[in-house]
């Protein structure tokens, strides 16, 4: 039996560009961080030889290609696991929608359960590059790469798209000092809306023509980003994100609209130095940057919507527990 853990992400800066429309033309950047909620992946053998696999539902298949989760069939192909396992599929969030990059953690969760279940196992980059063919060239998702770099190398990271496909990858190395001034300063709301994000992306990818200067503010972003959250400069990391929330909303009507616009007026107004939607926007989680002091007014503008309450989680995906074959 092999079990994987993959955490959710939290993009700060940059999103957008990692869409192969920019990149392909202008290079992109990302700054983004890993926490500790996660997408959890459990194989193990069975020995009637079908593959039962168990996410929001069950199904039972007696090969990979009768599954119907377009991602556990690629990653079941993929990997070579044609028949005789047992995939769970568990996420500390609701499925797909969130803007935490659920979707692609659980690509990489589980291309890293089925190679280490045939004692192949991969590192993260091959765990990163094959979930974008996954998603990007097999599904046809019109995503970015952000996601699965970020699931597969985990913790704060800058990430650089290159004209020709590659990626860069630099770690940012944050004090504890810092991480505890994020622990405090920084919030997540659910909107209760989740959305499907190969929708907003689509629209987005479509309006990169006209959008392209939006995009060049939100990639120049990603190295003032950097200074403030490596000096613990939780007012310069909340008004940055505000200025960029400005430009992110012109990407795509899709990405916000009046009740969410009211929602991050009322946060605001309860002291937040800035936020965004994560993700592709539409819905999910929003994030905020607020002073210590007034989180409590914060949770009182936002009424009813729940806060997610999180930690750092410095590693990728990674296998929390590996036994041997007992059937």
């Amino acid at each position: 039996m092999i079990v994987t853990r993959t955490p959710l992400r939290v993009s700060l800066f940059g999103g957008g560009t990692d869409l192969g429309a920019y990149y392909e033309e202008h290079e992109g950047a990302v700054l983004s961080l890993t926490i500790e909620r996660s997408v959890s992946v459990i194989v193990r053998s069975r020995y009637d030889g079908d593959l039962v696999v168990n996410h929001e539902r069950q199904e039972r298949a007696r090969d990979a290609a009768g599954i119907e989760h377009c991602i556990v069939r690629e990653a079941l192909r993929v990997a070579g696991v044609t028949s005789g396992a047992d995939v769970t599929c568990l996420t500390d969030v609701p499925p797909g929608g969130t803007g935490l990059g659920s979707s692609s953690a659980l690509t990489v969760g589980l291309l890293n359960a089925l190679f280490a279940y045939r004692g192949e196992p991969r590192n993260a980059r091959e765990l990163a590059e094959l979930a974008c063919r996954i998603e990007i060239e097999v599904l046809g998702e019109p995503i970015g790469k952000q996601d699965q770099y970020a699931a597969a190398f985990g913790g704060c990271r800058e990430y650089r798209f290159h004209r020709d496909g590659a990626v860069s990858v630099d770690r940012v190395a944050l004090s504890s000092e810092v991480e505890l001034a994020l622990s405090h300063h920084v919030a997540l709301y659910d909107t209760g809306r989740t959305r499907l994000a190969a929708s907003v992306l689509a629209d987005q990818r479509a309006n990169v023509p006209r959008t392209t200067h939006h995009l060049h503010a939100l990639k120049e972003a990603v190295g003032p980003g950097r200074r403030a959250l490596m000096e613990g400069d939780m007012e310069a990391l909340g008004r940055l994100l505000h200025r960029c929330w400005a430009h992110k909303k012109r990407l795509s009507a899709k990405i916000h609209d009046d009740e969410l616009d009211r929602i991050y007026e009322r946060a605001l107004g309860a002291g937040a130095y800035g936020g965004k939607l994560l993700g592709a926007g539409g819905g999910g989680f929003f994030l905020f940057v607020c002073p210590p002091g007034r989180r409590d007014e914060l949770r009182t503008a936002l009424g009813e919507m729940r806060e997610l309450p999180f930690q750092l989680e410095p590693r990728g995906s990674r296998v929390v527990l590996g036994l041997p074959d007992r059937t």
